[in-house]
């Protein structure tokens, strides 16, 4: 008899079909992020059960809506006559559940977010370079090597780029964002946590050298 599959296995064979989804309820984003199937996640708020980390998701999601970080689809609010009022305040439709967030803003977001947390299930491209054959794994640890060799290269031209004897990951983000506003003429999504990325690769640099 073949045993059933894990509930993470199953939530893995439908990433490609929540790829199909151009905008999702904040119930699904918040199960999904958990590694949960949002079925799975309704009974278990049905149960009058919660987890501090499914409330703390949620919470940073609400903050992003309320403060005009993701954009979202308004679905409207049910009115006496039968027709939809659109436009309704933010904090009203979430309230009431009655709004899409988009999954491109989504996916805008988690690339700025201070935490490296980039969910799988929101970023198919990462999904298939774990499916790719180990040649992707090397270029992919070239790229960081790179990105951490140029950083050493600009801490030694210019003092302001360095902490004591390393990169100053944070300064080289801020000398990045400034002239990508110069290029783009604002924020370019991605690029504000771009220190995660320099960080991690000072990390491996550190580590290739320690086998040699």
């Amino acid at each position: 008899m073949t045993p059933p599959s894990s509930p993470v296995s199953t939530l893995q064979k439908c990433f490609e079909y929540w790829d199909l989804a151009d905008s999702l309820k904040i119930d699904m984003i918040v199960a999904l992020w958990c590694g949960m199937n949002p079925s799975e996640a309704t009974e278990f708020k049905r149960e009058g059960l919660s987890a501090h980390c499914m409330d703390a998701k949620r919470a940073a999601i609400e903050d992003a809506l309320y403060s005009g970080r993701l954009d979202y689809i308004d679905e409207g609010i049910p009115t006496g006559d039968g027709t939809l009022w659109m436009g309704g305040d933010v904090t009203e439709l979430v309230q009431k559940n009655l709004l899409r967030i988009k999954r491109d803003s989504l996916r805008r977001w988690f690339e700025d977010m201070p935490i490296d947390d980039r969910p799988e299930v929101f970023f198919a491209e990462e999904r298939t370079q774990k499916e790719m054959p180990d040649g992707s794994e090397v270029a992919e640890m070239n790229s960081n090597l790179g990105i951490a060799i140029m950083a050493q290269m600009l801490a030694e031209s210019a003092g302001k780029y360095k902490h004591g004897e390393r990169p100053n990951a944070a300064q080289i983000t801020e000398g990045i964002n400034e002239r990508a506003t110069e290029h783009f003429g604002g924020d370019k999504h991605g690029l504000k946590a771009f220190h995660k990325k320099i960080t991690k690769a000072l990390r491996l640099l550190e580590e290739q050298k320690g086998q040699f």
